[in-house]
Parts: C-alpha cells; sequence; structure tokens
C-alpha cells in the first residue's frame, strides 16, 4: 500500500467534556461519553445521563438515530434502547429468548430492527424489537468480528483477519479488501476509512489503495471520532473539532 500525501486539518474549536471516554456526536451535534459507566447527552443546552449499573459495562454505544438510542451491555447479553432524553424505551434479555443467543456485535437497522451478531453459530441476524422475532441472513462466518459499524441498510465488519465486508438487510455480503494493521478505525464511505496507528491518524482510500495522513496538532490521541467532514480528537477531557475534506 502506497502512502503519499498529506490531508489538511483546520482547526475549529476545543470543548470540554466530561467524561472517561468520548464516543462520537450525532447529526445534532449532541456529545456522548461515559463517566464511571453513565452514559452523557451533553446537547447545547442540557445535559441527559442515563445509569444501569445492574447491567455491567458500558460495552457499545449506537446513537445514529438521535431518537432511539441503543446501549449494548456485553457481558448480560442485553440491550437497552433510550428515546432522546435517554429515557428507557425497552430493555432486551437474549438470555431469556426461546432461542438464546451470544449477542457479540449489536447496532441499529431499519423498521424496528436491529443488527445482530451471534458469537455462537458465527451468523449474522436482524432482530425485531416489536414482535421479538429473529432473521438470520447470514451464513457461518469464515473468522469471527473484530470491528463492526453500521447504517439502516447495511452492516459493516472487519474480521480478525483484517478482511473487511459488508451484508445488506437482504443477506448481499460484499467483500472489500484486506486492511492494514491499526490500532483504532472508523470506516467512512465506500470501503475507504480513517485509521489510527501509534498516534498519527491516516486516511486509506479502497480504489487508489493508498493512505494519506491526516495534518493534526494533538501528539496524543486517546480516541478520535469523524462525522459530516468533522473530525474530533479527545485528549485529557476535551475534544478538539477539526474540519476536513476527504479525496
Amino acid at each position: 500500500m502506497s502512502s503519499q500525501g498529506i490531508i489538511s486539518a483546520t482547526k475549529l474549536e476545543t470543548v470540554k467534556i466530561e467524561g472517561d471516554a468520548f464516543l462520537g456526536f450525532d447529526n445534532q451535534l449532541n456529545y456522548f461519553s461515559v463517566r464511571n459507566n453513565i452514559l452523557i447527552k451533553n446537547s447545547s443546552s442540557t445535559k441527559y445521563q442515563y445509569n444501569n449499573l445492574g447491567l455491567g459495562k458500558i460495552y457499545r454505544v449506537d446513537f445514529q438515530n438521535p431518537l432511539q438510542i441503543l446501549i449494548f451491555y456485553k457481558n448480560f447479553n442485553s440491550v437497552v434502547l433510550l428515546d432522546n432524553q435517554l429515557n428507557e424505551i425497552k430493555k432486551i434479555d437474549f438470555n431469556l429468548k426461546a432461542i438464546p443467543v451470544t449477542i457479540e456485535a449489536v447496532a441499529l437497522s431499519s423498521q424496528n430492527q436491529i443488527w445482530i451478531y451471534d458469537s455462537v453459530s458465527s451468523k449474522i441476524g436482524l432482530y425485531n424489537v416489536n414482535s421479538d422475532a429473529f432473521k438470520w441472513i447470514s451464513t457461518m462466518l469464515e473468522n469471527p468480528i473484530l470491528y463492526y459499524e453500521s447504517d439502516y441498510t447495511h452492516f459493516y465488519w472487519i474480521d480478525t483477519n483484517l478482511n473487511q465486508y459488508r451484508i445488506s438487510i437482504y443477506g448481499t455480503i460484499e467483500k472489500y479488501g484486506l486492511l492494514k494493521k491499526f490500532d483504532a478505525v472508523q470506516l467512512t464511505k465506500n470501503g475507504n476509512y480513517i485509521f489510527q496507528s501509534e498516534q498519527e491518524l491516516y486516511y486509506y482510500d479502497l480504489k487508489l489503495n493508498r493512505s494519506s495522513k491526516i495534518a493534526i496538532d494533538e501528539k496524543i490521541i486517546s480516541k478520535f471520532f469523524f462525522r459530516d467532514g468533522i473530525l474530533s480528537i479527545f485528549t485529557q477531557n476535551e475534544i478538539t473539532n477539526y474540519k476536513i475534506i476527504l479525496p
């Protein structure tokens, strides 16, 4: 893979944020973080919190839909759905289903469905939160899932061999290619992605098989998050936002 070019980054602002871990922001610029295992949502004028210590550690939060936020409590094999003020809508305990599944990955999908990956069967499926019905849409995956993201129509994942795939809600699987080793990664579009290697950030273009370094000031990156042209870097309880234009 060739490496050439620099992607410039224009610093926009620095925002103080309370939390042990910064998660990112939604399409309404609400910031999400976790502090002492409590989910915190900071809007421009209000702070909301959700706490359910009985379900153990928050493993993952999906906030792509501001009106329906998903929290995954992996150790308890459970999912909680929240409204936009972090009020609990529904709790799903997958241990109690007629056919129990062991959830390794979960994310929001469309039409009251959520993506699930069962580590026992190694299959990807859709679970309808209203009808309590499972629909398996993949055969057994060759390798376990290392990293994943989703949108309403597709589930994207990187397996333990660093192969990148996506599957549609109809079960069509596409293979994008082999990724370079990373410390952290976020998919962007069309199989492209931003990845962290040591304390540097790079953008990888799949078609051109080329990575470009992203020029930022921070020397220590605890977490990065990209959305709608805004790259957020989390360091020591503050977020620095940059405007970047990807090729």
